[in-house]
């Protein structure tokens, strides 16, 4: 029964809790894999709209090469799937092979214990006379053997009743394995449909993949035959990039000025109001929580020093995340905050810089802005509209953190910004 018990407890408790962790980890790949086939299907809509107006721009690229990095990502992430269904499944024939092993065990076990059992019923059958059991006993030459003939047919009958009671117990064991062998059968069964429906879509991405990269080379050779105008451009994009941190570092300052002169002159970098301070703490505690500052976008250029995806030795800075939306999209305010400044940057639209006590977002590239100076805007509230540029239709926006005046990599602060 002891052992009955322990088999009962495993099907309860162990084998949920492995397939728990199993499906957690499939889970978690699904997810992923699910957000990036979202973020591909924007691209593959923005890169579409491009090539209907033979549109043919950096940003084009930098689009087209975000979206190989997720394909590439994709098709890693259904790889794993794959070598993970393989170790399942040898998991489980390894432990379908022991299962039968037991069984065979269990069912010679049974036999022996039934075959036992049949013939004390036989033999009970022939000595079920009760007479006969009394003249064995008062046949006996002296009392100690009476006594020893009768404990002899008192263990006997206890034992026939044991011998009963285990063939149940090993019954139900041998019940208990079957309905083990049933379930990992039927897992393996779902393990060798995952491996091939993961490697039938590894097989696609990849193909898909091999599209990409011709389209990639062949827009990369276009783009090499603009050089000229491609300098142009990216001196006019670090002209307004250079104005823009300029009113950015010169607002931060006199933030720190004023902040100074209410301290005595003391040596801070920002004095906080007791509401600021929770501000500034409860930005803290959500770093990689934070919304995106558009419901629907993918990053095609990062913080920090970049390459340039088209001129060779050449490399550029971003002082934050760029981010590639639809055309009309709303820019929203990534926590709770102050609007502090509003900044209109000639040939480069407009910009909203937002407080949350000691940090600063600023979100540029804006068409119109719904916000005012001064005011307390909540989590993903409307700030403005995302321009879209006539030439190219890109509508790319810009976000950036920062701390005082530390510029922060926005990506590490946003909800899954791979």
């Amino acid at each position: 029964m002891f052992r009955c018990s322990v088999i009962f407890i495993f099907f309860s408790f162990i084998i949920p809790s492995i397939l728990f962790s199993q499906n957690n980890e499939k889970k978690n790949l699904q997810d992923k894999k699910s957000k990036l086939q979202k973020e591909i299907k924007l691209t593959n809509s923005l890169l579409n709209k491009a090539k209907k107006q033979r549109t043919q721009s950096v940003t084009m690229l930098n689009t087209l090469n975000r979206q190989i990095q997720s394909r590439q990502e994709i098709i890693h992430t259904l790889n794993i799937e794959v070598n993970l269904a393989k170790i399942q499944i040898e998991k489980l024939k390894n432990e379908i092979q022991t299962t039968k092993q037991s069984l065979v065990k269990q069912r010679e076990l049974l036999d022996t214990l039934k075959s036992e059992y049949s013939l004390m019923i036989r033999d009970a059958y022939f000595n079920r006379n009760a007479h006969k059991k009394l003249a064995f006993v008062f046949s006996s030459q002296n009392y100690n053997q009476a006594f020893k003939r009768l404990r002899y047919l008192q263990e006997y009958s206890l034992f026939r009743q044991n011998q009963a009671k285990e063939i149940l117990v090993v019954e139900q064991q041998l019940n208990d394995e079957l309905l083990k062998l049933k379930q990992q059968k039927v897992l393996l069964l779902v393990a060798k449909n995952q491996k091939s429906k993961s490697l039938e879509e590894s097989q696609t991405e990849v193909r898909v993949l091999a599209d990409e990269k011709s389209s990639q080379n062949t827009l990369l050779s276009s783009l090499k035959k603009k050089e000229t105008q491609l300098k142009k451009d990216l001196q006019s994009k670090k002209y307004l990039a250079s104005q823009l941190e300029k009113q950015i570092r010169k607002f931060i300052e006199e933030e720190i000025r004023i902040a100074k002169a209410k301290s005595s002159g003391a040596n801070i970098i920002l004095e906080l109001t007791p509401e600021q301070q929770i501000v500034s703490e409860k930005f803290t505690l959500n770093k990689g929580k934070l919304p995106w500052p558009v419901e629907r976008g993918v990053i095609i250029e990062r913080f920090g020093v970049q390459s340039h995806p088209v001129l060779k030795g050449i490399e550029t800075f971003n002082n934050g995340v760029k981010i590639t939306t639809e055309e009309g999209a709303e820019i929203r305010s990534i926590f709770d905050g102050q609007v502090s400044r509003i900044i209109d940057i000639p040939g480069a639209g407009k910009a909203v810089i937002v407080s949350h006590g000691d940090y600063f977002t600023v979100y540029s590239n804006l068409l119109e802005v719904s916000v005012k100076r001064g005011e307390t805007v909540l989590l993903k509230e409307k700030l403005g509209t995302v321009i879209t540029k006539n030439t190219e239709k890109e509508t790319i926006t810009e976000l950036q953190i920062w701390k005082g005046s530390e510029k922060m990599d926005p990506s590490s602060w946003l909800f899954q910004a791979y």
